[in-house]
């Protein structure tokens, strides 16, 4: 399906043959949500109603309204017929507009952004397309494109029949709702409530309120219905056909259409059956009057062009109907005469999509599939992708036809990583073409686990789960290899869905199948039990599995690698520190050796490995090989496992202090989560946000974040639901709410001091916390307990824990021995501060600049609360900043208003003043209101702006938002 440049007739920009009766309210609503977003607020248009109720028609004004205010206006529709074609609507509207753009425009794409969108939009292929787009990076290419579409004049992007849109779609309009484009851009869409998935009712609920205008398109009263059908009827007719038609405008234009004075009744017609349900059979009949009326070849061309697709071009329409290209065209200007299709440049559409839902139905299923199948071989010859056949491919191949299965399972690959509900769609009618016989086996087993791999992908976990299954059923039992890819495809499902025992029972039955429990190929199966057992809290069990892999014979690299890996974590669990950094080594040593291929199977291995770094306070590596994993995750469509990955690397980077940086990450791993479907890999990602939102001082939004990760999972001994708690109650006690946070925080310590799930690190932070809380509140003796269990938990090797702890003792002794306590607390930030842990360090040094101070040594203590302040306004941990200023303030000192952040220099060159003027114009204010507000003149802020024009090389307003909205969060 191909973009649109200018339409001459077509359902969204062209009102058409019928003038727009009533609508008055619809229409101000429109103009007022163009007149929001041209002031640079995002918003989203729905209009809402049933088929025929005339949302196409309220979306054409909306597009003549876009373009009288100079805004660009594309225009998309999602299709019945192609529902699995990703991304389709979108492509429908930008393809065209893209081949019109300049090289200036595109060099404001980044090269990898174009790879991506070249994945799907045929106006920005490059030579070097993106390898296996992974979902998030293209939506967030996708929002940029739009900013960049914006910048000249606004944008009003129109997605038409979205309750037709496949599921890719769905999740870009739930990733723009989440993260709104910057800019003056409107995005409208329309659809039937009746036919609305709960998935895209889920996603437009997710558009703010200021940012959501809806619109429930109502039939015409009788009034406006006596106006639309006009003199030329008279009273009675129009009397009858209103009562028919119910007031809905296509209906009540499709029953004016017959020459039959009298409306008619329902016919007995195979193709009515097959309609949708939604339309009058009245509707149905006058529909298919329409087609019957025409001439017997103007039938066929109408009925090809609907096997065709939503738009097409006569040389398809005459393959699909062997017919000669001559008699199409002739045929289609019978078919524009009567308005049955409308030309659009070189191609054609059909009026409305119940007019190509009629024509459809009207052919006989057996002539549909062979249709389908010329349409098929037309494309073949064009040199069209396995892609753009999988359609009529699905709709026409014989069974038993392996050719067609070897295309769908082509196509499949093609675009799973960004569409997997749609390779799951090929892969499952690939596999219906497939016999069953001995001949097939391998070829089934193979589309299986790949069928199997996309569900997965795309959050089909019970479907998954059951593809997986059968593929076990199938396989050979000599098959070890891929029986072992099934097993533990079989049981991350079943993990993934809740059902950890099921996943143990997977792997264990699997396990007890083999011949000989020690051959190699038990090496997979051991690896995935031994991660289902480190995640219900089972350690010991985990190295048991652990050891077993041991007396198995000639690992290859790769598994000894995962070994390895798996095996940091439970031995720090068992406060093996030595044995965990020992294997860290060892890790590094054969991970050096390694592929990306010979990596691959083993990614949620690497999930536990980088987690297990980061407890042993590794962070700064565990960041460098998190960023060569994630990039293996998503070059290999591996979405199952990034959301604990980036989740991993948020926690490190907010650990570190980096928490500008850690914000960014927290919120993918969350988007990421969401597509999957994973109750677990939510958990983990909410509970890493919230973590970021409370170093920050956003606490409402820390605990919000923190409560729906905690209640995801049930509570249990799994470690992520641990680890949920434990985010929860360290916001609570963050945010000084220590009647709450008290027992939330020892419920959390209970939980990392038991075997199974013992965690010193994760302990003594909310031990420090704790203390650090209870200082504050005047109250440090009580931290004497907490210093205790820090000094019997700590492990001598582990620098940073040490400091920790040491830390602990200075909040308890701060009462009543200051000197000690501010020793302590230096000699803790020292450490940190040689690790490169800033936040840990600020929180050190305000401990000891408020011992000092008590203590008598008022300058000492001063200015280690300086440090302490600068060090949390560089991090931007507000809440500390004002804690370390709070202190300031109380020995005498001045403190100026927080300013969180080094002074740095400014984006692209920009003055102080050029940054505020530009700011304020993302921000939708026009040079008067910016004059006014800075109290500078006209010329002046004119002059500001020219400048900031040039250093950033954007030619309009529109365009500051997308160039400088990155750098406007972080200052």
């Amino acid at each position: 399906m191909t973009g649109r440049r200018e339409r001459t007739r077509g359902t969204a920009e062209d009102p058409g043959r019928t003038p727009l009766v009533g609508r008055g309210d619809a229409l101000r609503l429109v103009d007022k949500t163009l007149d929001r977003a041209g002031k640079g607020a995002f918003q989203l248009l729905e209009l809402v109603g049933e088929p025929g109720v005339g949302k196409s028609r309220l979306l054409a004004e909306a597009v003549a309204a876009g373009r009288g205010k100079a805004m660009l206006t594309l225009v998309g529709r999602a299709s019945e017929f192609e529902q699995d074609a990703p991304l389709a609507a979108l492509a429908d509207a930008l393809d065209d507009h893209l081949e019109t753009l300049s090289e200036r425009q595109l060099s404001r794409l980044s090269e990898n952004e174009r790879r991506l969108l070249g994945s799907v939009f045929a106006g920005l292929a490059t030579d070097a397309p993106a390898a296996a787009p992974d979902r998030y990076r293209l939506f967030r290419a996708v929002r940029g494109l739009l900013e960049l579409l914006a910048e000249s004049g606004g944008l009003v992007l129109v997605l038409d029949d979205v309750h037709w849109a496949d599921e890719s779609s769905v999740e870009l309009l739930d990733h723009l709702l989440r993260h709104a484009p910057r800019g003056r851009i409107v995005v409208a869409v329309a659809y039937r409530p009746g036919q609305a998935s709960p998935q895209l009712s889920a996603a437009l609920g997710l558009a703010q309120p200021t940012r959501r205008v809806r619109i429930d398109v109502a039939p015409l009263t009788e009034h406006e219905a006596d106006e639309l059908l006009g003199p030329d009827v008279n009273r009675t007719r129009r009397q009858a056909l209103y009562e028919a038609s119910g007031g809905n405008p296509f209906y009540l234009e499709a029953l004016s259409r017959m020459n039959n004075p009298h409306v008619p009744s329902p016919r007995d017609s195979e193709a009515f059956a097959s309609m949708t349900a939604e339309v009058p059979e009245t509707v149905r009949a006058a529909l298919l009057l329409e087609l019957t009326s025409l001439s017997g070849i103007g039938q066929l061309v109408a009925k090809a062009a609907a096997v065709v697709g939503d738009e097409f071009e006569p040389a398809a329409v005459a393959a699909a109907g062997e017919i000669a290209e001559a008699e199409a065209l002739n045929a289609l200007d019978e078919l524009v005469a009567r308005d049955v299709v409308r030309p659009d440049a070189a191609r054609f559409r059909f009026r409305h999509p119940l007019v190509r839902h009629a024509a459809y139905a009207s052919a006989k299923a057996g002539w549909r599939m062979g249709a389908h199948g010329r349409a098929a071989h037309f494309l073949r010859g064009k040199g069209a992708q396995p892609q753009m056949l999988a359609h009529h491919v699905v709709n026409s191949a014989p069974f038993g036809d392996l050719a067609s299965v070897g295309e769908l399972a082509s196509a499949a690959q093609a675009v799973v990583s960004r569409a997997p509900a749609t390779a799951a769609h090929w892969l499952g009618n690939a596999l219906r073409l497939l016999p069953e016989n001995e001949a097939t086996r391998p070829t089934r087993c193979n589309l299986l686990l790949a069928l199997a791999n996309a569900q997965l992908s795309s959050g089909q976990l019970r479907a998954g789960r059951e593809t997986a299954r059968e593929a076990l059923a199938l396989l050979p039992s000599e098959d070890l290899a891929r029986r072992a890819i099934a097993a533990r495809l079989c049981a991350t499902m079943e993990r993934m869905s809740g059902s950890r025992e099921a996943a143990k029972a997977v792997l264990l039955t699997e396990l007890r199948k083999l011949p000989n429990q020690l051959v190699v190929e038990a090496a997979p199966l051991y690896l995935r039990l031994a991660v289902e057992y480190i995640g219900t809290g089972q350690a010991a069990e985990c190295a048991r599995m652990l050891a077993q892999m041991g007396k198995l014979d000639h690992l290859d690299p790769a598994t000894a690698f995962a070994a390895a890996g798996l095996g940091v974590m439970p031995a720090y669990i068992a406060g093996d520190l030595p044995g965990a950094l020992d294997l860290l080594d060892e890790v590094d040593r054969l991970m050096a050796q390694l592929t990306v291929a010979e990596i691959t199977p083993w990614m949620d291995v690497t999930a536990w490995l980088c987690w297990g770094e980061l407890m042993v306070g590794r962070h700064a590596q565990a960041l460098t090989r998190l960023d060569r994993v994630i990039e293996i995750a998503r070059s290999t469509g591996q979405q199952f496992v990034l959301a604990y990955l980036l989740a991993a690397k948020a926690f490190a980077l907010g650990r570190l202090g980096r928490l500008a940086e850690a914000a960014p990450v927290a919120e993918e791993a969350c988007d990421v989560a969401r597509l999957v479907g994973s109750d677990e890999a939510l958990t983990m990602s909410l509970t890493s946000q919230a973590l970021i939102l409370a170093w920050s001082g956003e606490y409402p939004a820390a605990l919000k974040a923190a409560s729906v990760g905690a209640s995801t999972n049930q509570p249990s001994k799994v470690y992520w639901s641990v680890l949920a708690g434990c985010a929860r109650s360290l916001v609570l006690i963050y945010s000084r709410d220590l009647p709450a946070g008290r027992p939330a925080v020892e419920a959390a310590c209970e939980a990392f001091e038991s075997g199974g799930v013992r965690d010193e690190t994760l302990l003594l932070i909310c031990l420090e916390a704790m203390a650090h809380a209870e200082a504050i509140a005047g109250n440090p003796s009580a931290g004497l307990p907490l210093a205790d269990r820090a000094d019997a938990i700590r492990h001598p090797d582990h620098e940073v824990n040490v400091a920790v702890a040491d830390l602990i003792r200075a909040h308890a002794l701060s009462g009543t021995d200051p000197a000690t306590s501010a020793k302590l607390a230096l000699q803790s930030a020292d450490t940190l501060a040689s690790l490169d842990y800033r936040l840990e360090e600020g929180r050190a040094r305000l401990r000891a600049g408020q011992s000092l101070a008590s203590s008598g040594d008022r300058a000492a203590g001063l200015k280690q609360l300086a440090i302490a302040a600068e060090l949390f306004a560089t991090c931007g941990a507000r809440g500390l900043h004002a804690q370390a200023a709070e202190a300031q303030r109380r020995l005498g000192q001045r403190v100026p208003v927080p300013r969180l952040g080094r002074r740095q220099e400014l984006p692209f060159g920009l003055s102080a003043r050029e940054f505020e003027v530009a700011r304020l114009v993302v921000e939708g204010r026009t040079n008067a209101q910016i004059a006014e507000r800075l109290s500078l003149s006209l010329r002046t802020v004119e002059t500001h702006l020219t400048r900031v024009f040039g250093k950033t090389g954007v030619p309009a307003r529109g365009g500051l938002g997308r160039v400088l909205g990155p750098h406007l969060d972080q200052n």
